[in-house]
């Protein structure tokens, strides 16, 4: 057999043993899980739970709100009181 042939074989049988090398390193990169897969479901863990604590607490505030009552005085009536106040304090200071 001729030095070239064999050499034009192996080259070709090289490359595709490194082509398939390379295969498997990328798809084991895909399927198997590593530390950026590991961060990201603790990353979603996280995101549900503040999603979660979040729906909780504006459900607290829709009760709150619905139980609340109206102001008792309006702008009107705390501008009459701080009124009576000072004409009581001026009264008093005399």
């Amino acid at each position: 057999m001729p030095a070239w042939l064999v050499k034009v074989i192996f080259t070709r049988i090289f490359k595709a043993l490194k082509k398939r090398r390379e295969w498997k390193q990328m798809e084991d990169y895909v399927n198997k899980p590593n530390e950026l897969d590991k961060q990201m479901k603790q990353v979603q863990k996280n995101l549900n739970n503040c999603l979660k604590y979040n729906e909780d607490l504006e459900k607290e505030v829709a009760i709150l709100r619905k139980d609340s009552h109206p102001p008792i005085f309006g702008k009107s009536d705390i501008r009459k009181i701080e009124k009576r106040l000072k004409k009581l304090e001026r009264k008093k200071g005399d």
